[in-house]
């Protein structure tokens, strides 16, 4: 089954990264390039972050999509795998092929001769923003992973999940609100400041992280257990019901990472 999901990660991702072969041939064509001043390889980086994201997307939504193509979705169910393995099976081999497209972008990014992409000077560049995308593209992989548990057809619930995703994307940070909190009862930012400074940039990855990844787990644990129990018209309905409150602390920690004074990441 490892080398089934390898193969099958590899062909979707070969597919979407076939067309950053235009990225080239725009650089030549793109009138905005001798207005900016864009170096090929400025340009470059912004196509190639782009597409490692765009491939992210596109792994994580059609994880199940060869077992939908050829009505296997039964049969998984049916192999002697703990759901833990299958969710280990599905997510690992995206993640490795991930890990080196990240790793490619962030050395592009990293090339003296670039300023590098907008996504590469917010994420890349930053000291920990390897690893801050490596998280957020296993959080969205495990999305899809809960997404293919009770089906793509859905709109409301491939919405659910989308915004789960873009408040993580928008940094609806915990820190932000532990930092308000600290300045808001000390009455002092100075306090705040130290903390910022005492948990530094990992801190700030692992405390976010764990905060995101303990909501997926809210969803998803109790899931795998009526995956194969219930129907997904059943699964679809619970996953909405059970997914609303995930969904309404990353809003809300979204709305605080603006309200909040301290933007020091930025």
């Amino acid at each position: 089954m490892w080398i089934r999901e390898l193969k099958e990660t590899l062909r979707q991702t070969v597919f979407i990264m076939s067309f950053f072969i235009l990225v080239p041939l725009l650089y030549l064509t793109d009138q905005a390039v001798y207005e900016t001043g864009l170096t090929f390889i400025e340009y470059i980086s912004n196509g190639l972050d782009l597409f490692i994201l765009i491939t992210a997307v596109y792994l994580a939504y059609n994880m199940f999509k060869a077992e939908e193509r050829d009505g296997a979705t039964e049969y998984l169910l049916s192999l002697p795998i703990s759901r833990l393995n299958l969710l280990v099976c599905k997510v690992l081999p995206r993640i490795a092929v991930l890990s080196v497209l990240l790793l490619i972008g962030f050395i592009v990014n990293d090339i003296r001769i670039s300023n590098g992409s907008a996504l590469g000077f917010i994420f890349m560049n930053w000291y920990p923003g390897y690893s801050y995308v490596l998280g957020f593209v296993i959080f969205l992989l495990i999305c899809g992973f809960m997404l293919g548990l009770v089906g793509r057809t859905s709109w409301i619930t491939s919405l659910m999940v989308l915004v789960m995703a873009l408040c993580v994307w928008q940094g609806a940070t915990t820190t932000g609100v532990i930092i308000s909190i600290i300045g808001n009862v000390f009455g002092s930012w100075h306090t705040a400041i130290r903390f910022q400074f005492a948990i530094h940039n990992y801190g700030f990855v692992l405390i976010n992280y764990s905060v995101y990844f303990v909501l997926l787990a809210y969803i998803l644990v109790p899931l795998l257990k009526i995956w194969d129990l219930k129907s997904i018209r059943v699964r679809e309905v619970w996953f909405q019901k059970r997914a609303f409150l995930p969904m309404l602390v990353f809003s809300l920690l979204l709305v605080s990472r603006y309200l909040t004074k301290s933007f020091w990441w930025w």
